[in-house]
């Protein structure tokens, strides 16, 4: 897969001095991408991830009664199979 991104002349000018600073000089351009991307993901995924757990303990009643459990200070502790049993559809 390719991945295309389009920067105006001083965000490229910009990279172009982050990556001069702070690449290894034993890591090629593209790998360096690929890891600034990959852990640009992961940090999304996080973020996202903590989010969804607020949510969820903000909404404790709602979510019990979905098969969500918490701990005695109201902490999302799992999740019942039984909730999640048939819900996730996987595409190949």
């Amino acid at each position: 897969m390719k991945f295309q991104l389009k920067l105006d002349k001083q965000e490229a000018e910009a990279f172009r001095n982050f990556a001069n600073t702070v690449k290894p000089t034993e890591i090629n351009m593209n790998d360096f991408v690929r890891s600034i991307f990959f852990n640009g993901v992961r940090a999304l995924e996080e973020e996202l991830t903590q989010n969804m757990v607020k949510h969820i303990e903000a909404n404790r009643e709602e979510f019990e009664a979905s098969g969500f459990s918490f701990d005695e200070d109201g902490k999302l502790a799992g999740v019942g199979d039984e909730s999640t049993s048939g819900t996730i559809e996987t595409i190949d």
